[in-house]
């Protein structure tokens, strides 16, 4: 499979998964009873990084696998078990930046790094036999609204500038501030952290810190796709703290459709140099 049917292949299951109302990029653990948190090598311990995460979840989601573990065909048997006949693989991509020389008329030669992507297959935990003693206990459920200290600290070693109150969320460039609202609002703590987690990742897109191009009004493919990325940034972040928050704007959905339909790289979070585990 060549780079642009990976891509498109990838772009092609988050397209189905929103014309379905679900947005991939949540973790499915709540509705299977399992882990939320980051897709992760159960051989290498290594958590798998940029848009393996969305599909990873996907796969996850759509299976109804009750784990985040994933392991590759040979790696399973090196720990003593075995792929369970006719499952089929998920695939992932892998960046990886290639060095070539190109011919200059001045100085002969001139170094330039191009990043290829390739693709890897890895199997669920729940497609693989005789492992079940590596399976992860069930965490239990929390209780109502309570401040979680991983969270609260994510947010003010941040270095933004966030006030609470209030009914709305948002985060205003002119001024360089969010705004969230009150605490009391939230039936549960995870909620509250999912929403500021949203507005934190817009926030990393002023041109002082990531630069991220931003739309001029509501419905515009620019303001689509940032608030893709919002979306995907928490969904990434509550997963990293274990959180497992509702994240809101599901009336994007359409729009979302229409930037990656528009444009299948648009579903890309990778990046040059990163791994795919």
């Amino acid at each position: 499979m060549n780079n642009q049917a990976i891509i498109a292949s990838v772009t092609t299951q988050i397209i189905e998964q929103l014309k379905a109302g679900v947005k991939p990029w949540e973790c499915a653990w709540d509705r299977s009873g399992g882990e939320f948190s980051i897709p992760r090598n159960l051989k290498t311990g290594d958590d798998y990084h940029g848009i393996n995460i969305p599909i990873l979840w996907e796969a996850a989601a759509r299976k109804g696998y009750a784990t985040n573990f994933w392991l590759g065909y040979e790696q399973a048997k090196e720990l003593g078990g075995f792929v369970r006949k006719d499952e089929k693989a998920t695939h992932g991509i892998i960046y990886k930046p290639l060095v070539v020389d190109d011919e200059t008329e001045e100085n002969g030669k001139r170094s330039r790094t191009i990043p290829m992507l390739k693709s890897f297959v890895v199997f669920n935990l729940d497609q693989i036999a005789g492992l079940d003693h590596l399976r992860p206990q069930v965490p239990h459920e929390g209780q109502a609204f309570l401040p979680i200290v991983v969270a609260d600290d994510l947010l003010k070693k941040s270095g933004a500038r966030i006030v609470e109150g209030g009914p709305r969320a948002f985060y205003r460039k002119g001024d360089d501030q969010i705004t969230l609202p009150d605490r009391s609002r939230f039936n549960v703590a995870e909620n509250f952290y999912a929403t500021g987690l949203h507005e934190l990742t817009h926030w990393t897109g002023h041109e002082h810190r990531l630069d991220r191009t931003w739309g001029k009004r509501f419905g515009d493919d620019a303001y689509a796709f940032e608030e893709l990325v919002a979306e995907m940034g928490s969904a990434f972040l509550c997963a990293r703290l274990g959180l497992r928050g509702e994240l809101q704007h599901a009336n994007y959905i359409g729009s979302w459709l229409k930037v990656l339909q528009q444009d299948f790289r648009a579903g890309q979070s990778g990046k040059p140099g990163a791994e795919g585990v």
